[in-house]
């Protein structure tokens, strides 16, 4: 009786410690799920434009620390009103992810969007322009939302797509 219930403890022992993680593959585990959220809150939220999935992405003290991001908004709410202005002046949209790079809670995506200029000026055969957009986008996750975001975005060459031209300065 004594050696089956002693084997009954290592065989228990042995089949836990075949079932634990190591510190190193649940680190492996979470940048990988965070990359994947990168990558599903983009398809979701702005290129299915399901901004009612924002809250599913986006932390309640969510901060973005980008230039010019509003300083005065937390939340899901920010993310809303920035997608909602996008969406505003390129309705059509369409964001494509060329690289996505993630160490611990960090996520860095290097995107490209292409939409249809409806609010700037037309092209010479009297359509709206297509514009190409270009950047960065740096996010901190915590248990699975974003809670910081960093965006570095190509300002210059949308403008040079909409034909504003560059100027030195006279001397």
């Amino acid at each position: 009786m004594r050696l089956r219930a002693g084997w009954a403890v290592l065989g228990l022992v042995g089949m836990t410690g075949c079932a634990t993680v190591s510190p190193a593959e649940r680190a492996q585990r979470v940048v990988a799920a965070n990359k994947e959220r990168a990558r599903l809150f983009t398809e979701e939220v702005y290129n299915q434009k399901r901004l009612e999935r924002i809250p599913e992405y986006v932390a309640a003290d969510y901060v973005d620390r980008s230039e010019g991001a509003p300083e005065a908004l937390r939340g899901p709410e920010v993310v809303r009103t920035q997608a909602e202005a996008g969406f505003a002046l390129f309705p059509d949209l369409r964001f494509e992810l060329l690289h996505v790079l993630a160490e611990d809670d960090w996520v860095m995506v290097r995107w490209r969007a292409v939409g249809t200029d409806t609010q700037g000026p037309v092209a010479d055969d009297g359509k709206p322009r297509t514009v190409t957009l270009q950047g960065d986008s740096l996010y901190r996750l915590r248990d699975g939302r974003f809670v910081e975001s960093w965006d570095l975005t190509d300002r210059l060459s949308p403008l040079l797509q909409r034909g504003y031209k560059v100027v030195p300065p006279t001397p």
